[in-house]
């Protein structure tokens, strides 16, 4: 027989990564790539801008602590680079106090030696220190600070070769490497730069603070256009989810239930929408930050940051297992959530039967009994993302004595760090830790949004009705047609030995039926509550397919053919009177869009309406939709709570008129109206029969005697089907229903 569709509607889950689902969902961030990469781009800026302003803290903190000028600070910095060395921090000498690799190495320069001249360079602009304070016979700090500027300002600007002279060596001969165009700008530049320390600095601050202004500006566009991705991005999502839900088979969306549906729509998304936000903010621009602060302290002082990233392992590891338990944690608090909403929306739609049955009390304990599961898990989250924090800085704190330690002993003792130096690593190790503490809160984020998107993807990877129809048709006929479209009803509809049976049921709810109905025939189906009356014509409709059997139209298999054809054949009436939000109008007309009070004038929206009023009349609905402020035009709120059931009854009897379909399933249709509008109404379901193929499920038996033919269901089969007449004499099923409902109207009189 044809293929189950249970077993179709769900396609496999794919391997991967830990945060696997939530990358997945990354992919909706594609169609704002632009603003995504200019996002990145700024955040990059505001990285720069950062990193900038540090860098210019060094001069200021090499003149408030040492007592150097700024060009005499860069000349040190460019001197130190050529020779492959580093100097003392006194400025008013140029002593070496380490040696690598390099041109100072291979010239023989060693540990202590103090350069006092160096051989004029050629190309050499004119120096910015007075002559008067370069004669040794001033003996003067700030002379003494002017002189060794000087040396450093020779050496930076040296040729291939110079000519050092060491106290107490004489003449060392040096080549070094060619001065490299970003050390060659940043001299030219501070050419400029006043000797005058108090205008030095005011000139640094100004550049600082248009480096800030810019940095601002990036920061803005970084965290609007990473908010905007992610928000567009969730709205794209959110919508799919929703047409998915519109179109998975109704047997999928029965074991899911509408709380937990909507659960993911609104909450599951919600969460997910942050994990992007959290992706394209933090998670780019704090390593970004990062870095730059990584590669400022690696020019600094490579030793100590080395020594630091021994430790990062250790960082690792706990955001690791924290990221773990929020997972977990995460995933239970969504299911509680969904659970909540059901809770929620059960009470509210019934609240009539709630007061009427005095179970307020009863319903606030179990609403708090799943509250407090909820409350529970959150708290578990709220505890894990808590703790993570202080575990995370403590070991930080750690890192940064044992970092303290070890920089105080380069700068006191080996004296291969300046004190500037020092605290400019410092902070930019602040920023560092900062950036991962941050991190964790991160990877926290994306553990909740992965366990978001696994629920999101639940849905969206279910296989819609058109994809299972097609690989039913294409497995009931060899795998060689696609579903056909239905063409309206010209002969019969057959039932042959339909069976189905819902998922965890222990017993068939419809077994074995056979049953033919001939075009424009009325047939009643009749039977106790549970006896598969709704499950039959719901297979009519295939909101289920048959697990056993086939229902055919005009001998076609309904399973080979699309539902869309199938289910414009059909109007339905259910038990339960739904009223969508809209005016009158729009649900009589429901799916019309010229039905919308603000579509624009027409003959076609003007021959629409009468369309509608006639089916109204029909229903005995206009009259008291007339009646109503605004009439056809009145908004209905949610579930239509300003009308009464009888009046949404022939609502939607209107709804099922209007729609023309040579098919009628009216099922329980006049279960909620009075004796008069009952009356009225089988006048009008009376002349429609005589148009349309009509299935009619009702206890009242001022409906069924009408039909054709009744048909008499027990436990899911069919064990009687004729006239009334016949069936009083024949079935004793029928009789006792016939006889329950002759007590019962009695009673009512």
């Amino acid at each position: 027989m044809g293929m189950s569709e249970q077993t179709n509607t769900n396609r496999p889950k794919v391997k991967g990564s830990k945060h696997r689902y939530f990358w997945r969902a990354c992919r909706y961030l594609w169609p704002y790539r632009a603003k995504v990469a200019i996002s990145i781009a700024a955040a990059f800026f505001v990285g720069l801008a950062l990193t900038g302003g540090l860098t210019t803290m060094l001069p200021i903190m090499q003149v408030l602590i040492n007592g150097d000028t700024v060009p005499g600070w860069m000349y040190r910095q460019t001197a130190q680079a050529r020779l492959k060395v580093k100097l003392v921090a006194d400025p008013g000498i140029v002593q070496i106090s380490q040696v690598t690799a390099g041109p100072g190495k291979l010239a023989g320069l060693r540990v202590g030696d103090e350069i006092v001249d160096v051989s004029l360079p050629s190309g050499a602009p004119p120096s910015p220190f007075p002559a008067e304070m370069l004669d040794t016979s001033r003996v003067d700090v700030k002379a003494a600070s002017y002189r060794a500027g000087e040396v450093a300002r020779r050496i930076a600007w040296a040729d291939r070769s110079m000519q050092l002279n060491i106290r107490g060596r004489g003449g060392v001969a040096v080549m070094m490497d060619p001065l490299k165009w970003y050390y060659a700008l940043g001299l030219r530049v501070i050419q400029h730069v006043p000797l005058r320390p108090v205008t030095a600095l005011a000139e640094i601050f100004a550049g600082l603070a248009c480096l800030t202004l810019v940095g601002s500006v990036m920061r803005f566009f970084q965290e609007h256009l990473s908010d905007k991705a992610a928000i567009l991005a969730a709205n794209d999502i959110r919508r799919r989810v929703y047409d998915r839900v519109l179109r998975i088979p109704l047997s999928n969306l029965s074991q899911q239930g509408a709380s937990d549906a909507t659960s993911r729509l609104i909450t599951d998304v919600d969460i997910l929408q942050d994990g992007f936000k959290t992706v394209l903010g933090q998670s780019i621009q704090e390593p970004i930050k990062a870095i730059m602060m990584f590669c400022l302290a690696m020019y600094l002082s490579p030793q100590l940051t080395l020594f630091i990233i021994l430790l990062v392992p250790l960082m690792g590891i706990m955001m690791k297992k924290f990221g773990k338990k929020m997972r977990r944690a995460s995933r239970a608090a969504l299911r509680s959530s969904s659970t909540l909403l059901g809770q929620i929306d059960g009470t509210l739609v019934g609240i009539r039967v709630v007061k009427g049955y005095n179970a307020e009390k009863f319903e606030r304990r179990r609403y708090t009994r799943i509250l407090d599961k909820l409350v529970a898990e959150l708290l578990r989250m709220s505890r894990i993302d808590a703790i993570s924090s202080p575990v995370m800085e403590t070991i930080i704190m750690v890192v940064a004595g044992m970092v303290i330690i070890l920089a105080t002993y380069m700068v006191t003792e080996k004296q291969t760090l300046t004190q500037p130096s020092f605290f400019t690593v410092m902070f930019a190790l602040a920023v560092i830790a900062e950036s991962l503490r941050k991190a964790s809160k991160v990877n926290n984020a994306l553990q909740k949004s992965n366990a978001a998107a696994a629920r999101v993807f639940e849905t969206l990877d279910m296989l819609p009705e058109r994809e299972v129809d097609t690989l039913i048709g294409k497995a009931e006929a060899g795998g060689t047609i696609a579903p056909r479209k239905l063409t309206p009803l010209r002969s019969r509809i057959e039932f042959q030995n339909v069976s189905f049976t819902y998922p965890n049921a222990k017993s068939p709810a419809v077994c074995g039926v056979s049953l033919i109905v001939p075009k424009g025939q009325s047939v009643a189906v009749v039977g106790r509550n549970g006896s598969g009356k709704t499950t039959l014509l719901a297979l009519l409709e295939r909101f289920f397919d048959p697990d056993g059997g086939r229902i055919l139209i005009d001998g076609t298999d309904i399973r080979t053919a699309t539902r869309t054809s199938l289910r414009e054949l059909i109007s339905l009436v259910t038990q339960d009177s739904h009223v969508f939000p809209g005016t009158f109008a729009e649900n009589i007309a429901y799916g019309e869009p010229l039905a919308d009070p603000e579509a624009p004038d027409s003959p076609e929206r003007r021959e629409l309406f009468e369309r509608i009023e006639q089916a109204a009349r029909q229903a005995f609905a206009h009259d008291f939709i007339v009646e109503k402020p605004g009439g056809y035009g009145m908004q209905l709120g949610g579930l239509g709570s300003q009308i009464s059931g009888g009046q949404k009854q022939r609502l939607c009897i209107a709804r099922a008129i209007f729609r023309q379909a040579p098919i009628l399933i009216l099922d329980e249709a006049t279960s909620q109206v009075d004796a008069e509008s009952e009356h009225l109404i089988h006048q009008a379901i009376e002349s429609l029969m005589h148009e349309r193929t009509t299935f009619v499920i009702a206890h009242r038996f001022s409906t069924i005697l009408s039909a054709d033919t009744i048909v008499v269901m027990e436990r899911g089969q069919i064990v009687a089907q004729g006239k009334h007449d016949e069936l009083l004499s024949s079935s004793e099923v029928y009789q006792q229903l016939y006889e329950r409902q002759l007590i019962g109207a009695k009673w009512e009189e």
